[in-house]
C-alpha cells in the first residue's frame, strides 16, 4: 500500500509561517521541530504572502464564499425542479 499523506492544520501552518516570517525560527529549524519538509514550509510561506498581497491589491473576494455561492445556486436549482415536479403532480391529481 502507498504511503498516506500527512495533513497539517491551518492553525499549525500559520504558526510555522509566522514564526519564520518574524525571524523566531529559520526554515530548517522549523522543519526539524515540526517534522515538515523545508520545501513545504517555503510553499506555505509563498501562499501566505500571495494571499496577503491579493488582499492588499483590493481583492476582497472570499474564495470560500464562491464555493458557498455555487452550492447555494445548485440547491436553488434542485428546489425549483422539485417545486415544478410537485406542481405537475398536483395538476395530474386534479384530472
Amino acid at each position: 500500500m502507498g504511503k498516506q499523506r500527512k495533513t497539517w492544520s491551518t492553525d499549525l501552518k500559520e504558526a510555522i509561517v509566522l514564526s519564520v516570517l518574524r525571524g523566531e525560527l529559520g526554515v530548517a529549524e522549523a522543519a526539524r521541530q515540526h517534522g515538515v519538509n523545508e520545501s513545504l514550509i517555503h510553499t506555505w510561506k509563498t501562499q501566505f504572502l500571495e494571499a496577503g498581497r491579493a488582499r492588499l491589491a483590493g481583492d476582497r473576494h472570499d474564495h470560500g464564499s464562491t464555493q458557498v455561492e455555487r452550492e447555494n445556486d445548485r440547491l436553488k436549482r434542485i428546489l425549483a425542479e422539485k417545486e415544478l415536479e410537485l406542481d405537475i403532480a398536483r395538476k395530474v391529481r386534479r384530472l
